[in-house]
């Protein structure tokens, strides 16, 4: 077919889906359902017309389905995918991807071949590549419906994960055609097999959206470049693993899009993030509109009739293994890991919203033309598709509405009722300044607003407190995640340290109570989680090595500077929940005394800490605080002058010489985790009686061995019974020194000056005690093996060491 006739029938088809989409605003029909109804009807016409037979040469393949729908369709849905909420329902979206989905395929299969007598090896192959819900059905048919989070993340993980599974069961029965011979080894291998596929997926995919999304962010690209190298993410993962790595293409493309929109996407600025979302909407709706009129258009409903009885046996099968799944597993595994309950409305929804649709097909497409029983396969899995897309979809809607989704929680009622006040205060708002501006008169604006107040009525029923005060405290919390954003976005916080409070804030939304209210996003007693206690385990590893000691210094003044990001950051958040709530005139003045005065106290907490950090290292706070906010200045003229040339106020070239001097000037400032300045340590240093007394040029080159450590509060600076062979020096801060089980009741408290560890100088020495960090703390750390090499240059220093060493001998003796 030439060119031009493919990109006019491509553009005919997109018209016919356009229309349609226009035409489901008004009836109660999912769009996705009616393309395949349209589908349906252009082939048959196609079939009868000769005129328009070249629609019929637009058939479903399996490459055009996995490599040109799919991938595209999958990433769209995985990047906007809240992997938080994923890892949580982690389990029961397992168990129905492969347990499951295998327990499915055989009751399909020996479910067929008992009732219809199939051959067993063809009914179990059908009941593998039935048994995966579609991912591209189900994704479209509940972002059009808006069902609720937690069920769309249920069933949404489920499809984005079982395809692994359907595959590659499918293509093991598919071998055994060839060999007709399964043995136990073959039944070992095939679950190697499997594991190297859904695994091996995720692993391809996620090592090249995290190398992709670094690359773009050193490179500083644009948001044009995200969107471009986000296209080349979602098709180039599918086929590197699919065709060079062998492993699950749908798999990759489900980790290269989590691992872009965590590590790449999140990085750039809210506006930029919004219209990469919405290019990709028109992506999705492309593939959807095309995929649902092939669909339909690949249907012969002739060819139907002929397996009739066998269609509705599957269906049942189909309706009967998928309840099996649902209805048992994902209680017992709920049960089993204590997880949040899934209502039997939930599994209902989960049991009848498991769509089949173009994977289905594209499987059942890659079964050899010489295959017996080819054909039969191939009509039964058209006619359940076919049932599951216009009986299944079209009936889901009235099902949740029966089941009462529709209904509004306490929340969303008190979500409701504030949002309808806020939108007649808006309209109202905008009345009065025409009204002022003498465009309408006192009685045009009164008729208006009197017809405006029916739209934004809602009967006001007796509130519940514990609504209206969730919602409140829920509200605050949202201008927290706004606020951060911003301030992430003009530069004021680090990537990892962003991310850090994202958390911590999406922690505090899903675990929010009357009861623990007052301490939500404030991390001053945050909770060691697995990075923290992994983070104590490498400084405990490194602390006593010279050779880390540089990487140590350094790693702990980012540690530093983060803690003090933190800080500010949650000032500046406090004071902007405290100004946005007080603007909201439909709170409760005595709820909004409550909140404001709760962030209020979060705020004074953190100008302490950051009291105290300015006051025990004020010239390093000065230098940190000096760069931080120079950095955000930059930043935010940046963003100044690249609005400004956006809405075209200046021009290219203009801009571009600004834009150069302002990056110019941000790659000249120096890091904002550079170490704080260094105190000369020689006088501390002989203040130690092991080395009072020495020449001063002795102790200067000492000094030039010290290294400079910093340890946060609570940082295990020494552990007890460990071997060590250094000497410590407190420059600045207070550590505390306690034997095991005695936290509580530390043997004494050493501040600037004091030293400990002295004895390590002179042979290695197992320590007696635990030292730890009380507050922020900058040690000087100097090695035994750094003063004995001195020592064999230096007589004084050998004398002294042998005069200690012989006299504690004798102590001893």
């Amino acid at each position: 077919m030439p060119l031009s006739e493919v990109i006019l029938v491509i553009m005919g088809l997109l018209t016919v889906a356009m229309i349609a989409a226009a035409i489901c605003r008004n009836i109660p029909v999912p769009y996705t359902v009616f393309l395949v109804i349209l589908g349906m009807v252009l082939g048959s016409i196609a079939r009868n017309y000769p005129e328009l037979g070249i629609l019929l040469e637009f058939q479903l393949t399996p490459d055009l389905v996995l490599f040109l729908f799919l991938p595209a369709l999958i990433f769209e849905s995985a990047i906007n995918l809240d992997a938080r909420l994923l890892m949580k329902d982690l389990a029961p979206v397992l168990v129905l991807a492969i347990p499951a989905m295998l327990i499915s395929a055989a009751l399909i299969g020996l479910g067929l071949w008992l009732i219809q007598d199939f051959n067993i090896i063809h009914a179990l192959l059908f009941g593998a590549l039935i048994s995966a819900t579609d991912p591209v059905a189900v994704i479209a048919l509940f972002k059009e419906l808006g069902a609720p989070q937690r069920l769309t993340i249920l069933v949404e993980g489920e499809s984005l994960l079982n395809d692994a599974t359907a595959i590659v069961i499918f293509n093991i029965i598919l071998g055994l055609v060839a060999t007709a011979h399964f043995g136990f080894s073959d039944a070992g291998l095939a679950v190697i097999e499997f594991f190297r596929v859904f695994i091996g997926g995720l692993l391809v995919g996620a090592v090249i959206g995290i190398v992709l999304s670094e690359l773009l962010y050193r490179i500083r690209a644009g948001m044009s470049s995200y969107l471009i190298m986000s296209i080349v993410l979602a098709y180039s993962s599918f086929a590197i693993a699919e065709h060079i790595m062998h492993v699950s293409g749908v798999m990759a493309v489900v980790a290269s899009a989590i691992a872009l929109g965590i590590f790449g996407v999140s990085r750039i600025p809210q506006s930029e993030r919004e219209t990469i979302d919405e290019t990709w909407d028109v992506i999705t709706l492309i593939c959807n509109s095309l995929l649902f009129l092939l669909v339909g258009i690949s249907v012969d409903i002739s060819h139907l009739y002929s397996h009739i009885d066998s269609i509705i046996i599957a269906i049942i099968l189909v309706l009967g293994s998928r309840a099996a799944g649902v209805y048992s597993m994902v209680p017992a595994t709920i049960k089993l890991f204590k997880l949040p309950n899934v209502s039997m409305g939930e599994r209902h929804i989960m049991w009848w919203g498991g769509l089949k649709g173009g994977l289905a097909i594209a499987i059942v497409l890659s079964i050899p033309v010489d295959m017996p029983g080819r054909d039969t396969i191939l009509y039964i899995t058209l006619g359940v598709v076919l049932f599951s897309l216009l009986v299944n979809a079209s009936t889901i809607r009235p099902l949740m509405k029966k089941l009462g989704f529709d209904q509004f929680t306490g929340e969303e009622e008190a979500e409701l009722k504030h949002g309808l006040i806020q939108s007649q205060q808006h309209a109202e708002d905008i009345l009065e300044s025409f009204h002022k501006a003498k465009l309408i008169s006192r009685s045009t604006q009164q008729l208006i607003q009197k017809k405006t107040s029916q739209i934004f009525n809602i009967s006001h029923g007796e509130s519940d407190s514990y609504i209206e005060t969730r919602h409140a405290y829920i509200t605050a919390l949202r201008i927290e995640m706004r606020e951060l954003k911003r301030l992430y976005d003009i530069g004021f916080l680090q990537y990892y340290t962003y991310l850090n409070i994202k958390n911590m804030l999406q922690r505090d939304r899903e675990s929010w109570s009357i009861e623990n209210r007052d301490t939500l996003s404030d991390d001053s007693e945050e909770k060691p989680n697995l990075f923290v206690r992994m983070e104590n385990a490498l400084i405990k590893q490194l602390r006593e090595h010279d050779f880390a000691a540089g990487i140590l210094a350094r790693y702990q003044y980012l540690r530093f500077s983060q803690s003090l990001q933190r800080d500010i950051a949650g000032v500046l958040i406090c004071e902007k929940v405290t100004e946005h709530i007080n603007k909201i005139d439909d709170f409760d003045e005595n709820l909004k005394k409550e909140v404001t005065d709760v962030y209020k106290q979060r705020s004074l907490r953190r100008k302490k800490r950051l009291e105290k950090v300015a006051e025990d290292f004020p010239e390093f706070y000065l230098r940190f605080e000096t760069r931080l906010f120079a950095k955000v200045a930059l930043v935010a003229a940046d963003f100044f002058v690249e609005e400004a040339h956006h809405n075209g106020e200046i021009g290219s070239k203009v801009f571009t010489n600004i834009e150069r001097r302002i990056n110019s000037a941000i790659d000249a400032l120096q890091p904002i985790s550079d170490p704080a300045p260094k105190l000369k340590p020689e006088d501390l240093i002989g203040m130690v009686p092991l080395l009072n007394g020495l020449s001063n040029s002795i102790l200067e080159r000492l000094s030039k061995h010290a290294k400079a450590m910093t340890f946060l509060p609570g940082d295990l600076v020494i552990g007890e019974g460990e071997k060590g062979d250094s000497l410590y020096i407190i420059t600045h801060g207070l550590v505390s020194i306690y034997r095991n089980e005695h936290e509580d009741d530390p043997i004494a408290e050493l501040r600037d000056g004091d030293f400990f560890g002295e004895m390590a100088l002179l042979e290695t020495q197992v320590r007696t005690a635990n030292v730890k960090s009380v507050k922020p703390t900058t040690l000087l750390r100097l090695t035994r093996k750094d003063v004995l090499s001195m020592a064999d240059n230096e007589p004084e220093l050998k004398a002294r060491l042998e005069q200690i060493s012989q006299a504690r001998k004798a102590t001893e003796s």
